[in-house]
């Protein structure tokens, strides 16, 4: 693989297709060469884990899920790349506070099912760039398994933000770690065949659009979303969501030292990824065009023959909701080249401002019960919309790996 000390500015500029790369680094000199560097890195311990898999001196998938579980009753005859990946991955960090995150997880779902609407934005960011389309390209997922991808992402957001979740051994973390393996196995498929080129395209999945997926596109872009709607956060609250996001980002996979050690540190990381100018790919029409299409179902608790009716009634007015909405947190010229136009229905956020300020005050007098009660009733919410049991967490989007399926695992 190529040196990172290889990645010139002007070689960062070609990977990212970033028109203005030299002048966002002559401001920022530090954080974007890190940023270079990153392109041409993976997850080199993960990967491990993937390459003895599919050499046949490691476990099979389902052996590997089952010890990403339950990692205290791993055995010791464990492959040597999965003993130490597991030992890396229910180690923590010096800096890693357990109550500091918990808090964090609280103040996160204080308002958990607006936070888990802005998945839909965390998505439409990541399509903006040419490094997150290009391996579900690479896949043959770019437009196939919408509803499933959303309601996939969806569930690990909320495992990994539940209160006490992120735990080793818990589902939170479970799915994580089950995600970073993941993406060395599309990363181990990619290098297989002859379709991507690192030279050009960076390393699949590498540490730069890690490291702007965990702290732009999940942390710093819903908090956006968030005040835009007139939630209010203690500088306290900030400060645990920044950690516990930091704690996700870790056990990901993501190095520690492109990590935000703060909020204000987000801002600047996700500002710094604002900057750079960037013309959308063509794949990233499709993608937001499918995601409007086939991304979200109107879900009212009935039976499932009158939920697939009000979803079919409520698609025309959704469809051009969402869309006008999202273009309030996206340049005007990327929304434009994603094939997404503004309408008046986006000042619907105004609209919801006075609402959402009502139950912020009621919640501030104690109207609604203790801030863990309004929190796990919020989670219940969204775990009920996305079909979960949080008592019974059963897996098997990814199953298809232990059986030589790496294409469909994207």
């Amino acid at each position: 693989m190529t040196s990172v000390d290889t990645v010139t500015p002007e070689r960062a500029a070609s990977i990212t297709g970033a028109r203005n790369w030299h002048r966002v680094r002559a401001e920022h000199p530090g954080p974007v060469d890190t940023m270079a560097a990153g392109l041409m890195t993976g997850d080199a311990v993960a990967d491990a884990v993937v390459a003895e898999m599919v050499s046949g001196a490691g476990w099979s998938w389902q052996q590997i899920t089952a010890a990403i579980d339950d990692p205290t009753r791993v055995a010791p005859e464990a492959p040597d790349a999965l003993r130490r990946f597991l030992d890396q991955t229910t180690g923590s960090p010096s800096w890693f506070d357990p109550a500091l995150a918990r808090a964090g997880a609280e103040a996160w779902w204080r308002f958990g099912s607006l936070q888990s609407s802005t998945l839909y934005q965390s998505l439409i960011y990541g399509y903006q760039a040419q490094g997150f389309t290009r391996p579900l390209v690479a896949t043959g997922r770019l437009t196939e398994g919408t509803w499933d991808r959303v309601v996939a992402t969806g569930r690990w957001v909320t495992l990994a933000t539940a209160p006490g979740m992120m735990e080793p051994g818990h589902p939170g973390w479970s799915s994580t770690v089950r995600i970073r393996l993941v993406h060395a196995l599309i990363r181990h498929h990619l290098h297989a065949g002859s379709q991507w080129d690192d030279a050009q395209w960076g390393v699949p999945i590498n540490q730069t659009y890690s490291q702007m997926t965990i702290t732009a596109g999940f942390l710093v872009l819903p908090l956006r979303v968030a005040k835009d709607f007139g939630i209010h956060y203690s500088r306290a609250e900030l400060e645990a969501i920044t950690h516990l996001w930091r704690w996700i980002g870790w056990v990901m996979g993501v190095e520690d030292h492109r990590l935000p050690t703060n909020f204000a540190e987000a801002v600047r990381i996700h500002q710094i990824a604002q900057d750079f100018r960037m013309t959308p790919p063509a794949e990233s029409k499709l993608l937001v065009r499918a995601l409007l299409d086939d991304g979200y179902r109107a879900n009212l608790g009935l039976p499932v023959p009158l939920n697939n009716a009000v979803h079919r009634l409520s698609r025309p007015f959704l469809r051009p909701l969402f869309a006008s909405l999202s273009t309030r947190w996206v340049d005007d010229d990327v929304a434009v080249a994603m094939g997404l136009r503004p309408t008046p229905l986006h000042h619907l956020v105004t609209l919801a401002r006075p609402v959402i300020r009502s139950r912020e005050m009621a919640r501030g007098i104690g109207l609604l019960g203790s801030e863990s009660r309004i929190a796990h009733r919020e989670l219940q919410l969204v775990t009920s919309r996305l079909g979960m049991d949080l008592d019974r967490i059963v897996s098997s989007r990814y199953d298809a790996a232990d059986k030589g399926e790496l294409e469909t695992v994207a």
